[in-house]
């Protein structure tokens, strides 16, 4: 378990540690995180299975200015180790995912007290012209405290975590356990309402209704339809542009 707890760790640094934001914005969503960590613990099946219900929540989240809502990365590090070594019904791993979720946000807040004192140093280093060290600042000592923040909940978390989730299970009676599997059912409809707050906006339901009609008439896969879907969305953007452009010449 000491490995495991150290891999499922070291995911989540990597998942949140912004070392290359592009590759780690994808790689913190939930049904992503589920593949490594059922690989982990030698169930990807499963693992998938918890990640892709829990990612149900997040469907819609908007993360404006760089302020997240909910730490999805840590709902799944934390809740997907417990659900496999515990054999949860996925419900009940969405409910378990919440609070961790919430308890993500005070990490990421702490991680940026941190990096405003690394910040105010690397600004007099700036100021000092010594630009051999502002690398030090404004990347590497970051991105180490990051591993010491990021690394060390998930690992104590997971190592000691699944007995404890077993013996809080045995004490919870039936019918409470039913409630949180409940709750957690109802959770996704929440990641789905979010987001279509969106494709309700009049502008985009001409998509909506090409995209359903299209799925219904020809019944393609899903890889098939992000496809179409991803070209539409190219072409509507190159002919915004293009609009925006003539507007102002």
């Amino acid at each position: 378990m000491v490995i495991q707890s150290a891999l499922v760790g070291l995911i989540y640094w990597i998942a949140m540690g912004r070392a290359q934001y592009f590759f780690s914005f994808a790689f913190r969503k939930p049904v992503v995180l589920g593949v490594f960590i059922g690989l982990v613990f030698g169930d990807v099946q499963q693992g998938l299975l918890y990640g892709a219900t829990i990612q149900l929540i997040y469907m819609g989240g908007i993360e404006a200015g760089g302020n997240i809502p909910s730490d999805q990365a840590l709902a799944a590090c934390i809740a997907i180790p417990a659900a496999l070594l515990s054999n949860l019904d996925a419900n009940a791993a969405v409910a378990l995912a919440v609070p961790f979720g919430v308890l993500g946000v005070l990490i990421n807040n702490v991680r940026r007290t941190f990096n405003s004192f690394y910040n105010t140093r690397a600004d007099k280093l700036i100021e000092e012209g010594k630009y051999d060290q502002l690398s030090l600042y404004s990347f590497l000592i970051p991105w180490l405290t990051n591993g010491v923040l990021y690394f060390t909940p998930v690992f104590i978390s997971t190592l000691f975590g699944a007995n404890v989730v077993k013996a809080f299970i045995n004490v919870i009676p039936e019918w409470l356990m039913n409630g949180l599997s409940n709750a957690g059912a109802m959770l996704p409809a929440l990641g789905f309402a979010l987001t279509l707050v969106v494709m309700g906006k009049k502008q985009y339901l001409p998509f909506f209704v090409l995209g359903f009609f299209a799925y219904s008439v020809m019944g393609f896969s899903m890889l098939t339809g992000a496809v179409f879907a991803v070209c539409i969305a190219m072409i509507s953007s190159l002919y915004k542009q293009t609009s925006d452009e003539e507007e102002y010449a």
